[in-house]
């Protein structure tokens, strides 16, 4: 039966959400409608496991249908969401979407951009045909911890672990955002474009109120609160990632080194740790690596045997160049793994590539909580 329809909004934090429902029904139960490459036609059979709809579909799409269903969506300042869509746009590059290939065609700053028809009043646009009161629950993305906690007690679910992860990774995206939002010509005219959906994220701050019986007036002060303090988080998490990237580049610069052309990525057989590990995979690097970016994400998940998993280090002659904690959300690997740690075994750390020398091999380890270090790859030059 389904229990919930969930529209997923770009940038509202829809993907953060896509977890948490994933968490609490399982991957078997729930059905992700995202056109036009995941699209559920209405006259397709559904299966009695499937207990949520999450996707990018119109609200009115199930309006005759399963009227038992909680139905559920995500707002967010439409300034801060435009912005977010634009950085986001030209660090995917995805030319298959009509609207982000203008973009990159006609490299358009971020006021031609909103003045595209298609992305004036977008919020309003996305959930056309129904109205906000008629959602049984409107969360707000500046208020996301708080409003899903309350979304939890409605729907009577379990624990389930948080995450904000999908983070905008355009270079020096906060610093961008500061210039936006310091320039107030700029600013005035995206609210100019953006005037519906201005009075529809108002709205939505007033439901938010009534729900809590608070007052309305204070929304707005404690959404711009909750956004500072956001955003600070950010920058610093930022500047973390700056200090760590320094960091291995000064140490690549005390080694004598030639800059390879390639790096290769080796997994280790799995049969050799078997007897530490109960199970892992490195989802990320591929096996040939290119020197032309600075930068290389290094994820997957980790489970210990006997021993949790605490960390995951990456080393050169044992020195540590970079070191994260096994500790996100990785619901799919907990579907696989009945034991406890599988449902929050992921790890995903960076690395400098360029500056690597010849002939290093660094090694990609697993620290259990007895502080044992368990191989797991291998990243040579």
């Amino acid at each position: 039966m389904i229990e919930v329809l969930s529209v997923h909004i770009p940038k509202t934090a829809g993907t953060a959400f896509r977890h948490i429902l994933l968490d609490v029904y399982g991957m078997g139960s729930v059905l992700e409608d995202y056109p036009p490459d995941r699209i559920h036609q209405l006259n397709q059979p559904i299966s009695d496991k499937i207990q949520v709809i999450h996707g990018h579909f119109a609200p009115n799409k199930y309006k005759e249908y399963f009227s038992q269903a909680k139905k559920i969506v995500w707002l967010r300042h439409p300034i801060f969401r435009l912005i977010s869509e634009y950085f986001f746009a030209k660090t995917i590059q995805d030319r298959a979407n009509a609207i982000h290939f203008q973009l990159l065609e006609q490299n358009l700053g971020i006021v031609e951009f909103a003045a595209i028809p298609a992305m004036r009043n977008f919020l309003s646009r996305k959930i056309e045909g129904m109205k906000l009161a008629e959602f049984d629950f409107v969360g707000i993305q500046e208020f996301y911890p708080s409003d899903l906690a309350e979304l939890q007690k409605l729907l009577g679910w379990k624990d389930f672990q948080a995450t904000t992860k999908n983070s905008n990774r355009y270079p020096e995206y906060y610093k961008c955002l500061q210039e936006v939002l310091s320039d107030r010509t700029m600013m005035n005219s995206l609210a100019q474009l953006n005037q519906q959906d201005m009075e529809l994220y108002t709205e939505a701050l007033e439901i938010r109120a009534k729900r809590r019986n608070e007052s309305v007036q204070i929304q707005s002060t404690l959404a711009d609160w909750q956004r500072s303090q956001y955003l600070l988080q950010q920058m610093q998490a930022e500047l973390a990632r700056d200090r760590l990237e320094l960091r291995q580049i000064r140490y690549w610069l005390k080694q004598f080194y030639q800059k390879a052309q390639t790096l290769e990525f080796k997994l280790v057989d799995k049969i050799q740790v078997a007897h530490l590990l109960t199970g892992f995979y490195v989802d990320s690097p591929q096996a040939k690596i290119a020197t032309d970016t600075n930068l290389i994400v290094v994820s997957g998940w980790a489970i210990g045997k006997n021993v949790p998993a605490s960390q995951v280090i990456i080393t050169n002659n044992g020195q540590i160049l970079c070191q994260t904690e096994v500790n996100l959300p990785r619901p799919d690997v907990a579907q696989v793994y009945p034991m406890i740690e599988a449902k929050n075994s992921g790890f995903e750390t960076y690395l400098v590539v360029n500056g690597i020398p010849a002939q290093a091999k660094l090694k990609i380890q697993v620290v259990l909580k007895n502080k044992t270090k368990v191989a797991i790859g291998t990243i040579s030059s």
